[in-house]
């Protein structure tokens, strides 16, 4: 009775792993903006990382990997649903799992992708469906033309209509989700949108970073969004967890390797950078002594005055506060920057002999409908920008634009060139992980202006 139902068992099993392969391949080749593994190669995990993040910075390499695993999948899953060189094909199939398994280990070699199932310490789906074929190449199956055909006819053809179908239904259309082999996580796809990463390198204390910096406040919980009281604790708690790793993932992927937050979210972010072999830079936004150990424990590369404390302290006059916090900071031997939300508070400062390292300066435009409000609610942060502008023309330090959004009243690239175009050293934007790529993209590649009707 087992010889009987042996082949058979084997038989479902070469089926149903094929049908996966060659659903992977053919949804592929369906994109019509094209599908690439380099956003796979270039978010590398583990050990092996190096090697396939390398492979990512080589394009013929790339080229060669896109058409490889489309028609791959394809080749492979015909094979094991026909039958038809199915044991040379289940052993190529090994082959892939292996590649995707150490590109993407699981844990303890990496840590789990955000988004990612079937993951589960040393054991993922690739290692299981590799097991599977490896069965499929080593155990008899039916003999027989007959008995290897039919069936795998039977599942073409049940496959064929299920794929018309879902054409027909505009599922092959690009989507949120991307599949390789065995994973689908929505990153891939999203990271493959980068057109370029930033590349614009300045220095700030003796740190150098990128000009675009990834802002803090929303992972904070600070959303300043005007009358929807709820939008603070959702932020705080979109921003967590897997979300957080992804946001690095994102930021590093696309150039950005400096990051303005609370000393409380370094160490988690620090993980995520380590757990990808980047290198994010962090600029802690510290209240007081124990806000910077904190961050000087968790790895921060600077840490500076919160702008809320200073900007309270300048209105008050007490510049002895100021200094003693100055001084406080200072004794962690990092570069020291203040904050401030007002210019006054940096004439205050320099006035003072209080200069720091940098300044980080709350700076935007006041283009939006909220900013002409009588009554200020949480609405504008930045009262006078050509003030601010033509002051901080005349300071030496470096000075970084922060609340660039206004609370979300502007685009991102928008608000990037308008902290740019008006003297900031860098811009520390409040980016959500899925607005990164198309951030980035707007400012390395902004869209081309529209043509005057009737022009050329």
């Amino acid at each position: 009775m087992g010889k009987k139902v042996l082949p058979v068992f084997m038989a479902v099993l070469r089926i149903a792993i094929g049908w996966h392969f060659l659903y992977e391949g053919v949804w592929k080749l369906m994109q019509k903006d094209g599908w690439s593994c380099l956003s796979y190669l270039d978010s590398a995990q583990g050990p092996l990382a190096w090697l396939f993040k390398w492979m990512a910075s080589q394009g013929w390499i790339v080229a060669i990997g896109d058409r490889a695993v489309e028609f791959g999948l394809v080749a492979i899953g015909l094979a094991l649903i026909t039958g038809v060189l199915a044991r040379i094909a289940a052993l190529f199939g090994i082959a892939l799992m292996a590649m995707f398994y150490c590109c993407q280990p699981p844990e303890p070699f990496a840590t789990a992708m955000s988004g990612a199932d079937g993951r589960f310490f040393l054991i993922e789906r690739n290692a299981i469906e590799a097991a599977g074929l490896l069965f499929v190449a080593a155990l008899p199956c039916w003999r027989g033309w007959l008995r290897t055909l039919l069936p795998g006819a039977i599942a073409l053809a049940v496959f064929g209509g299920c794929s018309w179908m879902h054409y027909r239904a505009g599922g092959f259309n690009k989507v949120a989700a991307v599949t390789s082999a065995t994973v689908k996580v929505h990153e891939f796809t999203a990271l493959a949108a980068l057109k370029a990463p930033f590349a614009d390198k300045v220095e700030i204390g003796g740190v150098t970073i990128s000009r675009l910096a990834f802002g803090g406040d929303l992972v904070a919980g600070h959303a300043h969004a005007r009358d929807l009281i709820w939008t603070d604790d959702f932020m705080r708690r979109y921003n967590s967890g897997v979300t957080l790793g992804r946001t690095v993932r994102y930021c590093l992927h696309c150039g950005i390797d400096a990051a303005f937050v609370e000393p409380a979210y370094i160490a988690q972010m620090a993980a995520a950078a380590k757990a990808v072999n980047g290198d994010m830079k962090f600029f802690a936004n510290c209240a007081d002594a124990k806000d910077a150990a904190l961050a000087a424990s968790g790895g921060a590369k600077s840490v500076y005055l919160r702008p809320q404390v200073v900007d309270e302290l300048a209105r008050k006059g007490d510049a002895a506060k100021i200094s003693a916090l100055f001084t406080d900071l200072k004794a962690t031997g990092l570069p020291v920057g203040i904050g401030a939300e007002d210019v006054a508070t940096v004439r205050f400062c320099v006035e003072k002999g209080i200069v720091p390292a940098y300044w980080v300066l709350a700076f935007h435009s006041l283009d939006y409908p909220a900013a002409t409000m009588a009554q200020r609610c949480n609405n504008i942060w930045c009262t006078d920008p050509k003030a601010a502008a033509a002051y901080m023309k005349t300071r030496s330090e470096p000075w970084i634009a922060i609340r660039c959004l206004a609370g979300g009243a502007f685009d991102p690239p928008k608000a990037y060139k308008y902290a740019r175009d008006n003297g900031a050293t860098a811009a520390a934007i409040d980016l959500l992980d899925y607005r990164i790529v198309e951030t980035v993209n707007g400012i390395v590649a902004p869209p081309a202006p529209a043509k005057a009707k009737g022009g050329k």
